[in-house]
């Protein structure tokens, strides 16, 4: 992919970023009210911020995204606020995972498809006992967590078979 595409791509995933933490700013100050919004706005942008700045061998945006979604995830659980990580943190968690399993060496792929997986069961075990895990946050973690691994194995494979 040349210059060109590389910003094309990442200036509409910035309007995706955007429009998500908007959306999502309104539905939560709609339903849960309070502050709440703001705490997922900000876990949002610095998450859709160090998907902006992936990029070939870069293990710190891919680290500094899941640290970003994990802490989340506590921070969500220990204040009884929502399940986290929300749908763009989500989005630009899955975007890092799939970015570093394409185009780290193995096993720091590994370690960053393993540090998404821990991330999606810290949603999963934040949901219980209320919903026995089976929540909309923790359906679009894994999912997006499943497409990235995918799509990142994928890439990976297509990459050096040209």
């Amino acid at each position: 992919m040349d210059t060109t595409h590389r910003t094309a791509a990442n200036a509409m995933l910035g309007l995706v970023f955007v429009a998500g933490l908007g959306l999502t700013a309104y539905l939560i100050a709609d339903s849960w009210g309070g502050l709440y919004w703001l705490f997922d706005c900000v876990a949002g942008t610095a998450a859709g911020v160090l998907a902006l700045l992936r990029g070939q061998q870069r293990t710190w945006p891919v680290a500094g995204g899941l640290a970003v979604a994990a802490v989340a995830v506590v921070v969500a659980r220990v204040a009884d606020l929502p399940q986290e990580p929300g749908p763009v943190t989500a989005l630009a968690l899955a975007v890092l995972v799939g970015s570093g399993i394409r185009t780290l060496p193995g096993p720091r792929a590994a370690a960053v498809a393993a540090g998404g997986l821990a991330v999606v069961v810290g949603t999963w075990l934040t949901a219980l006992p209320d919903a026995a895990g089976f929540t909309a946050v923790t359906v679009v973690n894994t999912v997006t967590w499943l497409v990235a691994v995918a799509l990142g194995i994928t890439l990976r494979v297509v990459g050096r078979a040209s």
